[in-house]
């Protein structure tokens, strides 16, 4: 990803608003892999002058699903609108089959459905990117629940265990997911839930592992062919933001 800042400035003060395009950018993800969108290499390019933020996107074909392209797109527009310094957004999405109509509806303020009138259900997307935040909150459990099996924890320890018993670095993400989804998240919430936010069993917590990594490594397979299309498409080195 490059950066480019045009305004006269303090030095320290562009340096800070680059970091926040930049951290602000990192909260999109991309809905079906789980992934931040600056760590995928989806963001090409960040311009900044004076309040007016612009990104520019990309996605590994010009044939991406236009309603995860929608998502991204949107996401990214929300994220730079919140920045406090940010007089004016603008987000646009190159080198995809539904560039135009996204761009346009997304700068507009109009639905996905409004977009798309053939192709969208009004309460389509937005069920959809639950669906994907749910996966993603399992595959999390997944990686969570692996690494406290290696340090030698049961079945039982996990299952009983509430978010208060682990350090907070430990569970950013999780908490993340559970706050995303409207899940509650307070220390003494339990650890592993369902996707529903529903505390499991002792009995049903290797079997909700299994079931979470089942879903991981679907993520993985669909992050890992992405990460080659991508730089099939725009050369090598292109994830994790370079460009």
């Amino acid at each position: 990803m490059t950066t480019g800042i045009t305004e006269s400035i303090p030095v320290t003060e562009a340096a800070d608003r680059s970091e926040a395009v930049t951290a602000a950018l990192a909260t999109v993800l991309d809905p079906e892999l789980d992934r931040p969108i600056t760590e995928l290499g989806f963001v090409r390019s960040v311009g900044i002058d004076a309040g007016h933020v612009q990104a520019r996107l990309r996605l590994p074909t010009y044939f991406c699903a236009p309603n995860f392209a929608w998502l991204m797109v949107e996401d990214a527009r929300r994220a730079l609108a919140a920045l406090p310094w940010a007089t004016e957004v603008t987000v646009v999405l190159e080198d995809h089959f539904a560039s135009d109509e996204i761009n346009h509806g997304v700068a507009c303020g109009q639905e996905f459905a409004e977009a798309f009138p053939l192709l969208a259900d009004p309460d389509r997307l937005e069920e959809l990117r639950r669906t994907f935040l749910r996966k993603g909150y399992l595959a999390v459990q997944e990686r969570l629940g692996r690494r406290l099996t290696d340090q030698g924890w049961t079945a039982r320890q996990m299952a009983e265990a509430r978010v208060a018993d682990l350090p907070g670095r430990l569970i950013t993400t999780l908490v993340r997911r559970r706050r995303a989804l409207g899940l509650p998240a307070d220390g003494v919430d339990p650890l592993f839930t369902d996707e529903h936010g529903r505390a499991l069993l002792p009995v049903d917590l290797e079997a909700h592992l299994r079931r979470c990594r089942t879903i991981a490594v679907g993520i993985s397979a669909n992050t890992e062919m992405c990460e080659g299309l991508l730089a099939t498409r725009y050369g090598p080195n292109t994830a994790g933001g370079t460009a």
